[in-house]
This record gives C-alpha cells, structure tokens and sequence, in this order.
C-alpha cells in the first residue's frame, strides 16, 4: 500500500512538473512578472518624474506620448497583426515573410515622412508639437512599432526570455536616463530629457532589429507576402486607432483648449489608475483560463460562482484602493499636482467599468465574435470624441474624466445587449451587473462624501476587511460543498 502511494504521489509530481514545463505555461509566467515589473516600476518612480517635472512638462510629455502612440497605427498600417498569423501560413519561410513584410513597413514609414515634411506646417497645427519634437514623435511612432513587431516574432516563436528581458531593459534604461538627462543635460528644458530618456534606448533596439532581420531574412520584395499582411492587418487598423482614440484623445484635447499644465494634471491623475489596472490585468490573467476552460466544458454555474466571487473580491480591492487614493496622491507628487485629487474616483471608476465589460467581450471571444469588439471600440471612440470637444472647454479636465466614464459605461452597455439579444448568450445576466454597477457607484459615491473625513475612510476599510474576509470563507465552503 506504501508503495502504491508512493507510486501515485511520484506519478501527480511527475504530471504537475510536466505541466509547469510546458512552453505555454513558461511563457505565461514570464510575461506576467513582466507586465507587473515594468508597470509597477513606472508606479513607484511617478514620485521622482513629478518631482523632476513641473505639471506643464508632465503634460507636454503626456501629449508627445499619445500622438505617437496614434501615428504608430497609422504609419505602420498595423502590419504587426500579421505575424503571428504568418508563421502558420509561410512556415518554410517564416523569415522571409517578416524581413518582406518589415521591408514594406520601412517603404510605408518614408512615404508618410515625406508627407509630413510637405505637410509639416499642418501637422504642426494639429498637434500642437514644436517641429523638433514631431519628427522625434513620428520616429518613435514608427520604432513602437519595430519593437512590438519584433516581440511579436519572439513570442509566437516562444522566445519569451528575449521579449521579457528587452521589455525590461528599455523600461530601466529608458528610466535612467531620462532622470540624467533632466538632472544634468536639459535643465531648462526637463520634458525633452524624458521623451530623449525613452526615444534613445527604444531607437536603438529598433534599428538592432531592422537590421538583424532584414540580413536573416534576406528577402525584401515579395507581392505575396505584402498582399498577405496588407489584408489581415489593414482592417484592425480602425479599431486599434480607435481604442488608442478612446485611451489619449482626451490628453489632446486639454491640451488644445486648456494648455500642458492642465494636462499635466490629468495624466498624472489617470497614471495613478495604474494600480486599478495592474489589479484587473492580474485577476483577468488568472480568470480567462478558467472561464474558456469552464465554457468548454458547458459548467456555466461555476462559471457564475467564480464570477461573483471575483467580482466581489475586485469590488473590494478597488474600494479601498480608492478609499486611501488621497494619500496616494500627496505621497506621489508634490503640491502643484494635487488638484488631480477630484478627478481621481471618476478615473477609477472607468477602470471599473472597464472590467465589467469584459465579462461580456469574454463570451463574445469564446464564440469568435469578434466583430462586435470592433465595432463597439470604434463607436464608444468616436461618442468619446465627440464628448470631449463639446464639454472640456466648457467645464475642464473634470469633463474629460466624466466622459471617459460614459465611454466604458457606453461600451459595457453595447456588449452586454449584443450577448444578450444578438449572440442571444446571456452568460452573466442584467442581476450580476446590476449589483457590479452598484458596487462601482456606491464606492465611488461615498468616497466624494468622506474624502476629505480621513478617520472614517480608514474605519471603512477595515470594516470592509472583515466583511471580505467572511465572505471569502463562507465562500470557501460553499465551494467545497459544490
């Protein structure tokens, strides 16, 4: 019997360690403590830039950051969607496709530069940018896309050490410079030195992998490749402009109106949501596997128990991530920044939404619906436009908070009734979302009320503890009985 025992622990030790090896499960892990690396080392050094910078600098950089993540769709024509697609469909010559197919992207970079060079006096106008600073802009827009292009061919190839080990280099390399730069190369000038800090070290891994796999590929004009490319990647390109739009239009349109100190304000502001976000992206990270899995198998009740459950737990992180946001900011940022303070919940708050609308797009995904995301990006970008034109010269940064909530509200919505009377795959139901939307604007609510109360707010948290924690047993238990 011991043996027996011993067999099939060796034999479940055996299985997990295959499991653990395996590429997918590998690379899953990498890029996880990747993303939570480099996201969390732009959290903890926000202190130091908003130090380093005044709100006018912050906001000139925040401004330069979104027209090139912008003009990187559009002079790339998004041609990255291409390459995971071609290593299944030209796999002799995986090679040769990306050194054409990245050949065709430089060809397509020097026809839009030649175009801003006539055009510059209108481009200028419209991005509001010196001359220097756009052509740098417009580099860097067309060296993102080299990187995301290049670790886009280490990922589907598995080479996930490579990706994560440039991913965090640039982010580290990008840091200290950019702090050198301010501190001893452009004093007067401290927000050049951040956008060199990250324009350097990104050009030059860049220009590394023009080079490396035009020579490896050693094919530069094939009609086949291109026309292949061209036809996957072309029609994303609405929809990623479109949820670029949705993510940075608002900075643009401060800065036309209100100038760069108030953008500088706002986008310090949305920053500090990093860490609503890095709390999403871990908990989707864990339950996406799980829902497909679940869905595969039709156990659409557990589906619904884990849901709520990770619903609830969300609720409660992100309660009293907000309830001590006040704190947050005066420990982030000098005083010239503070006044960010009242548009922080509104911030949280669609990052709220922007996880309940996920549950939807997960459904959609599992059904290969995918359209539907498309369409709902594109139409929420443009209601975000439009929002943001009528109502921040008017009213101000707050305006631009305030409609960035009615986007993703706008975006839950279309989802939640194209699964539900469309696809007619009403996964979660108008309950589940309801008591969600309550949790989001009852937070959010009450921390307007008790902001400036920091004694109460701190006796709410630790209520809210207890609460959590019960409810995280008794949930336990109810699980064990499932």
């Amino acid at each position: 019997m011991k043996d027996d025992s011993l067999n099939k622990l060796s034999l479940k030790n055996g299985r997990l360690a295959k499991i653990l090896n395996h590429k997918v499960v590998k690379a899953g892990s990498w890029y996880t403590f990747t993303n939570f690396f480099t996201k969390g080392l732009a959290f903890l050094t926000l202190p130091i830039f908003t130090r380093l910078l005044s709100t006018a600098d912050y906001g000139t950089v925040s401004l330069f950051s979104s027209w090139a993540s912008i003009f990187s769709v559009i002079i790339s024509l998004d041609l990255a969607w291409s390459v995971q697609r071609g290593k299944f469909e030209f796999k002799e010559n995986y090679n040769k496709y990306i050194s054409s197919v990245l050949f065709l992207s430089l060809l397509i970079f020097l026809i839009f530069l030649t175009i801003f060079i006539i055009f510059s006096n209108f481009f200028l106008r419209i991005t509001n940018l010196t001359s220097t600073l756009f052509f740098i802009m417009v580099f860097e827009a067309f060296f993102m896309f080299v990187q995301s292009f290049s670790l886009a061919k280490f990922r589907v190839e598995y080479k996930y050490k490579a990706v994560s080990l440039i991913t965090i280099i640039s982010s580290i390399v990008g840091i200290i410079l950019s702090i050198y730069l301010i501190r001893n190369v452009f004093i007067k000038e401290p927000y050049f030195g951040k956008i060199l800090g990250n324009f350097l070290p990104l050009s030059v891994f860049a220009i590394f992998f023009i080079f490396y796999f035009l020579v490896k590929g050693k094919e530069l004009i094939n009609f086949q490749y291109w026309k292949y490319a061209l036809v996957l990647s072309v029609p994303f390109i609405l929809h990623n402009i479109s949820g670029v739009i949705n993510s940075q239009f608002d900075r643009i349109i401060i800065n036309q109106y209100l100038g760069a100190s108030p953008t500088g304000i706002y986008s310090f502001a949305y920053n500090l949501g990093t860490i609503v976000n890095v709390l999403f992206t871990s908990f989707y990270q864990a339950y996406n596997p799980y829902f497909m899995e679940k869905m595969e198998k039709k156990e659409y009740e557990k589906i619904l128990f884990i849901s709520k459950n990770y619903r609830n737990l969300f609720a409660v992180l992100y309660t009293l991530i907000l309830f001590i946001s006040p704190e947050i900011v005066r420990l982030m940022a000098e005083e010239s920044y503070w006044e960010g303070l009242y548009i922080v919940p509104y911030i949280f708050l669609a990052y709220f939404f922007n996880f309940m609308f996920t549950f939807e797009t997960n459904t959609e995904y599992y059904f290969k619906k995918t359209h539907y995301i498309s369409i709902g990006t594109m139409l929420a970008a443009a209601l975000n436009v439009i929002l943001n034109i009528i109502f921040i010269p008017r009213y101000g940064y707050v305006a631009a908070a305030i409609t960035t909530d009615v986007s993703y509200l706008f975006l839950f919505v279309f989802h939640f009734l194209i699964t539900k009377y469309k696809m007619k795959k009403p996964m979660y139901g108008l309950k589940f979302h309801l008591v969600s939307l309550a949790m989001a604007l009852g937070s959010t609510f009450a921390f307007l009320i008790l902001k400036d109360l920091i004694f109460v707010r701190y006796i709410l948290c630790g209520i809210i503890v207890i609460v959590a924690l019960r409810m995280l047993l008794r949930s336990g238990e109810n699980e064990k009985k499932r």
